[in-house]
C-alpha cells in the first residue's frame, strides 16, 4: 500500500509579534492630513507623500530595490507626458542568506488619492493612507523579525488612475515575475464608523499552499479577533478609477492577476465615505484598523513560512 505524504507546515507564535500602534495611528493621520493635499498622482501633495514613505524606509533601515527608492513611469495627460513614481524598497529573506531558490512576496499598498475640490482636501484616509501606514507597520515588523523570503515594498503611484503604478511595475521588472510567488495588496482597511469587517478576496493560493496548509490558513482566518468575511458585497454603481470593474481588477492585486501571480486583496469595501470629503482620520474605525493590520500580520507570517 502507498503511503500518502502530508506536506509539513510551520505554525508561528504571533505572540512575541506586537505591531507598534502608535506609530501605525501616526502614519495614517500624517498622509491623511491636509498638508498632503488628496494626494493626487502628479501634485505636489503626492510628491510629499512619496518622500514621506522614502523618510520612514530610511528610519527602519530599508534599503531600496535596486539603486533608489522612486521607480518613475510617464503617463499621457491630455496632450503632454507626465510623470509618477512608485516607491519601493526590499527585504531580504533568511532563505536568500542561506542560498536558497530566490522567491519574493510582493506587499503593495497605493499611496495616491484623488486630489481637492477647489479648496476642499480629499483626505483619503481609508483611501488609502490605512493601506500605506499598515505597509509602513509591517515592514517596521520585518526589520525586527526578519522573512523567510525576500519582501519587495510596493507603494504604488496612480492607482487612482487605472492602476497606472502597478502595471509600471510589472513592466519593470518583468525579469523577476517568475519568482513572484504572492502578493498581498492592502487597500482600505479602516473604513467608517459603521465598518464591521474586514473582507479579502484570492485567486492562485493553491498554486504555492498546499490543501492542509490551506486548511490551516482557513482556521487561521476564522479564529481572526475581527470578524473576518471572504468576498465583498456587490461593486455595482461603485466607481473605481474610470469604469466599473469586478473586485478582482478593482485594485493593484488585479495587475498582478492578469500577470498569472497568485493574490490576497484586503479592504473594507466601498462604504459612504468612499471617494467622498468625509473621508477622514476622524471619522475612521480604528478599532477595526488596528485589527485588521494585525489579522493580516498573522496570515502573513503563516504564508510566509510555508510557501
Amino acid at each position: 500500500m502507498l503511503g500518502c505524504s502530508v506536506t509539513p507546515q510551520k505554525i508561528i507564535n504571533t505572540s512575541q509579534y506586537v505591531l507598534d500602534k502608535e506609530q501605525l495611528y501616526k502614519h495614517i493621520e500624517i498622509l491623511s492630513s491636509d498638508g498632503f493635499g488628496g494626494r493626487k498622482l502628479g501634485s505636489k501633495g503626492n510628491k510629499k507623500a512619496q518622500e514621506y514613505i522614502v523618510h520612514s524606509l530610511q528610519n527602519l533601515n530599508i534599503l531600496p530595490l535596486g539603486n533608489s527608492y522612486y521607480h518613475d513611469f510617464t503617463y499621457s495627460n491630455l496632450f503632454s507626458d507626465k510623470q509618477g513614481s512608485n516607491i519601493v524598497a526590499l527585504i531580504n529573506g533568511e532563505d536568500n542568506k542561506n542560498n536558497k531558490e530566490r522567491k519574493y512576496i510582493v506587499l503593495t499598498a497605493h499611496f495616491d488619492h484623488i486630489g481637492k475640490s477647489g479648496n476642499r482636501v480629499f483626505n483619503g484616509a481609508d483611501d488609502n493612507a490605512s493601506g500605506t501606514a499598515a505597509l509602513l507597520s509591517v515592514a517596521q515588523q520585518l526589520t525586527i523579525f526578519p522573512p523567510q523570503h525576500d519582501i519587495i515594498l510596493l507603494f504604488t503611484d496612480g492607482e487612482e488612475s487605472n492602476l497606472k503604478g502597478a502595471k509600471a511595475f510589472i513592466k519593470e521588472h518583468i525579469d523577476i515575475l517568475a519568482d513572484i510567488k504572492l502578493n498581498i495588496n492592502l487597500d482600505m482597511l479602516a473604513g467608517s464608523k459603521r465598518s464591521q469587517q474586514l473582507h479579502f478576496i484570492n485567486r492562485g493560493l493553491n498554486n504555492v499552499l498546499s490543501a492542509n496548509q490551506l486548511t490551516t490558513l482557513k482556521d487561521i482566518q476564522d479564529n481572526s479577533a475581527i470578524n473576518l468575511k471572504e468576498g465583498f458585497k456587490s461593486m455595482s454603481g461603485a466607481r473605481i478609477g474610470s469604469s466599473i470593474n469586478s473586485w478582482i481588477n478593482a485594485s493593484d492585486h488585479g495587475v498582478f492577476h492578469k500577470a498569472d501571480i497568485p493574490f490576497i486583496y484586503f479592504g473594507v469595501g466601498v462604504h459612504k465615505n468612499y471617494h467622498e470629503l468625509s473621508d477622514t482620520y476622524q471619522n475612521i474605525n480604528l478599532q477595526l484598523f488596528i485589527g485588521a493590520v494585525e489579522s493580516i500580520y498573522q496570515q502573513f507570517l503563516f504564508i510566509d513560512n510555508n510557501i
